[in-house]
C-alpha cells in the first residue's frame, strides 16, 4: 500500500524561526509569577524586564532523578524556584520532570511530591504481567526496538510505575504560569557526535521539534507532539499513530545509563528472564501437543543463543559457554545437515581464540541460520533430512507459525515472535525509532536528515550530559542558566562539551578558563562564567563543600547503573542535592539582581 498516495492531508509540520504558539503563551503567562517571585526575593522590575531563567537538570539515572527532586524542593524552599522560566531535563532529570508535570501546581506542592516519590521508589512493585502486556503490544509496530523493551523491562522496574499518560497531558502544567515551561531531550543516534545542527530533539507538551533544521540558527521544524510517531511525508500527515505514554518516551530520554557492554548484558538477562519465566506456563499443559512442542524447541533454541550472547559479553571464559554448545548440538543434532548445526559446531571450534566481537559476531549468524532455517516467526521451515525421526520435530514450523484462528497457539507465536523481534535488535544495537516527521520536507535544509523516513532517537546524555543546546536557542533569551551536575564521572564535561558544539554551532557562550575546571575529583559547590548576554552558574552534586572528604565513596554508592534504592539511600542523596543549593542560594539571588540591573 503506498501511504503517501493521499494528496488531500493538509500540512502539519512547519519550520519556523520563532518559538512554537504554545510555548511563547506559556512563558508569556509564566512571566507574571516570575515577576513575582523576583519580588519575594526583594528584587522589583517591570514585566517585560523580567529575565529568563533555566534550571538544567543532568542525566545521571536514579541518582539524578532523586537529586533534581531534592534541589528542586529546596529551590521552592527558598524562593528561587518561582524566578525560574525554563525546566530543561536530559537523561534520569527527565523521570523527575515527567512525573512532576502530571500535576498542575506541582512547583506548590514540592515536598508533598518529593516524599511521595521516595514511598513509590521504596515500597512500589514491579508487574511483569503489565511489562508483558505493553511490551507485546508495542512490538506489533514495525518500528518496535530496544526503547520499548528498555521503557517497560528497566526503566518501569526502577521508576515502580508504568505511566501511560501522555506528554501532550501536561500542557495544563505549562499554561497556567505556575511552573517553568518543560524541555526535555533526545539525540539522533547517527549524527549527535559531530555536534550536527539537526542532531539534537526537544519535547515539549506542546511540540516535538528540531532546531536548526532550516538553514540558520534557530530556525526550528515543529510537529505537534501528540503526532511523534505517526507518518509525515511533505509535511502532511499520512498515517496516523497512537502518542506515544510517557513510560515509552521515559524509555527513550532514560536510555544510557552505563556503558554499553552493561546495558546490553542488563537487556539479555531480562529477555532471557522474560523467556524462563513464561516458557513453561505455555508448553506445560500443551505436552503432547506437536504445534506447541515445535514452538517449544525454537523457544530453547533462542535461549541457547542469548546465554551464549550473554557469555560474549560478558568476557566468560570458554568453558562457560560448552555446556550451551551441547544443548544446541542435542537440539540441532537432527538437523546435521542444516547450516545452523554447522555453524555451532563452528562456533565450539574457534569460541576460546575469538574475541568479544568476533563471538558476537557468530551469534548473529547463528541466529539469523536458525531463523531462516528453522522458522522465525516471519521464516518458513526448510524440508531438512530428519537423522532420528522424532515427532516434535516432524511438522514444519510454517505451519504452527502460519495464520490460524485466535487459540492458546496464538499467544504461543506472539511470545515466540517478541523474543525474535527484541533479540534481532539486540544483535542489531537497534534503539529509538520513529517515523521522521521532516521526511521530504523541502524547507529542511540537512538533506541527510530530509531523506530518512525513520530515525533513531537515544539518550541525550551520549551527546552533552545537560540540554544546553536546546535552552540556548536564540528566541528563548535565557539570561542566566543554573546548571545543576549529577554526573557521575567529571563534572565539568558538560562544560567542555557545550563550549566546543556552540564553537562549532556558533553559539555565543561565556569564555570558560581551563584551570577553574581542572579538579574535578575535588569540585567546589559553585562556578560562575560571565558572558556577553548570558551568565552560567553551575553546581556539581558531589563536592568538597556538602560532601566534604567523601567525594568518592558518594560516587561509589550511587553509580549511575545502581538498580535499588533504599529509603536510606534516597534520604542521603536527597539532603546532598539540597544542601548544595541551601549552600549557593544567596550567590545565586546575587546574579538574578545583577541581572536585572543590567540596561
Amino acid at each position: 500500500m503506498n501511504i503517501f498516495g493521499n494528496q488531500q492531508a493538509k500540512p502539519e509540520v512547519h519550520i519556523f524561526e520563532s518559538l512554537s504558539k504554545g510555548e511563547e503563551a506559556g512563558i508569556a503567562t509564566r512571566r507574571e509569577e516570575v515577576k513575582k517571585g523576583l519580588a519575594k526575593l526583594g528584587i522589583q522590575c517591570s514585566v517585560d524586564k523580567v529575565p529568563n531563567i533555566a534550571v538544567l537538570g543532568s542525566g545521571g539515572g536514579m541518582r539524578a532523578m532523586i537529586a533534581l527532586y531534592g534541589t528542586l524542593t529546596e529551590l521552592k524552599k527558598s524562593n528561587l524556584l518561582d524566578c525560574m522560566s525554563y525546566l530543561s531535563g536530559v537523561s534520569g532529570s527527565t523521570w523527575c520532570m515527567s512525573s512532576l508535570y502530571k500535576n498542575e501546581d506541582w512547583s506548590e506542592k514540592m515536598e508533598i511530591l518529593e516524599n511521595l516519590q521516595r514511598e513509590k521508589l521504596v515500597k512500589g512493585q514491579w508487574d511483569f504481567v503489565k511489562a508483558k502486556k505493553a511490551a507485546l503490544e508495542a512490538s506489533r509496530d514495525e518500528n518496535y526496538s530496544l526503547t520499548d523493551f528498555w521503557a517497560y523491562f528497566i526503566v518501569y522496574k526502577l521508576l515502580k510505575e508504568l505511566d501511560e499518560s501522555k506528554l501532550s497531558q501536561q500542557r495544563r502544567s505549562c499554561e497556567n504560569g505556575k511552573n517553568p515551561y518543560p524541555i526535555y531531550a533526545a539525540v539522533d543516534k547517527h549524527t549527535y557526535s559531530e555536534n550536527h545542527a539537526g542532531s539534537w530533539f526537544e519535547f515539549t507538551p506542546h511540540n516535538t521539534a528540531v532546531p536548526d533544521v532550516g538553514g540558520e540558527l534557530g530556525t526550528t521544524g515543529y510537529v505537534d507532539t501528540k503526532r511523534l510517531g505517526s507518518i509525515f511525508s511533505s509535511g502532511k500527515l499520512y498515517l496516523e499513530k497512537k502518542e506515544k505514554s510517557i513510560c515509552y518516551l521515559q524509555g527513550l530520554w532514560g536510555s544510557a545509563l552505563a556503558s554499553e557492554k552493561e546495558i546490553k548484558k542488563a537487556i539479555i538477562g531480562a529477555l532471557l528472564d522474560f523467556l524462563k519465566k513464561d516458557k513453561e506456563s505455555y508448553f506445560a499443559s500443551h505436552a503432547k501437543d506437536v504445534d506447541f512442542q515445535n514452538l517449544n524447541v525454537l523457544s530453547q533454541a533462542y535461549q541457547y543463543v542469548l546465554e551464549l550472547q550473554l557469555c560474549a559479553t560478558d568476557g566468560a571464559s570458554a568453558s562457560k559457554a560448552e555446556g550451551f554448545f551441547d544443548k544446541l548440538e542435542l537440539l540441532l543434532g537432527l538437523y546435521r545437515t542444516s547450516q545452523s548445526y554447522a555453524i555451532v559446531k563452528e562456533m565450539r571450534q574457534n569460541w576460546a581464540l575469538l574475541d568479544e566481537e568476533k563471538r558476537e559476531d557468530l551469534c548473529v549468524k547463528l541466529w539469523e541460520a536458525l531463523n531462516k532455517e528453522f522458522g522465525g516467526p516471519e521464516e518458513k521451515l526448510k524440508k531438512l533430512p530428519i537423522y532420528r525421526p522424532i515427532e516434535v520435530i516432524k511438522a514444519p514450523i510454517e505451519k504452527v507459525m502460519a495464520s490460524v484462528p485466535y487459540s492458546p497457539l496464538q499467544a504461543v507465536k506472539d511470545w515466540i515472535r517478541y523474543i525474535h523481534k527484541t533479540n534481532s535488535c539486540i544483535l542489531t544495537w537497534t534503539w529509538g525509532c520513529t517515523s521522521n516527521f521532516l521526511y521530504n520536507l523541502s524547507e529542511v535544509k540537512l538533506p541527510e536528515l530530509r531523506r530518512k523516513e525513520v530515525i533513531s532517537l537515544i539518550d541525550a546524555g551520549l551527546a552533552i550530559n545537560s540540554a544546553y543546546p536546546l535552552v540556548l536557542h536564540p528566541d528563548r533569551n535565557v539570561k542566566l542558566i543554573l546548571s545543576f551536575d549529577f554526573s557521575a564521572g567529571d563534572p565539568f564535561e558538560t562544560i567542555k562539551k557545550t563550549v566546543q558544539y556552540c564553537k562549532v554551532r556558533g553559539i555565543k557562550f561565556p569564555r570558560i578558563n581551563e584551570s577553574e575546571l581542572m579538579d574535578k575529583d575535588n569540585p567546589s559547590n559553585c562556578y560562575i562564567f560571565r558572558g556577553d548576554g548570558l551568565t552560567v552558574m553551575h553546581f556539581p552534586l558531589f563536592n568538597k563543600v556538602n560532601c566534604q572528604d567523601k567525594i568518592e565513596e558518594y560516587r561509589k554508592r550511587f553509580k549511575t547503573f545502581k538498580l535499588s534504592y533504599s529509603d536510606e539511600d534516597i534520604g542521603m542523596l536527597l539532603a546532598a542535592a539540597k544542601k548544595n543549593v541551601a549552600d549557593v542560594q544567596q550567590k545565586i539571588v546575587e546574579e538574578i539582581r545583577k541581572i536585572v540591573a543590567l540596561p
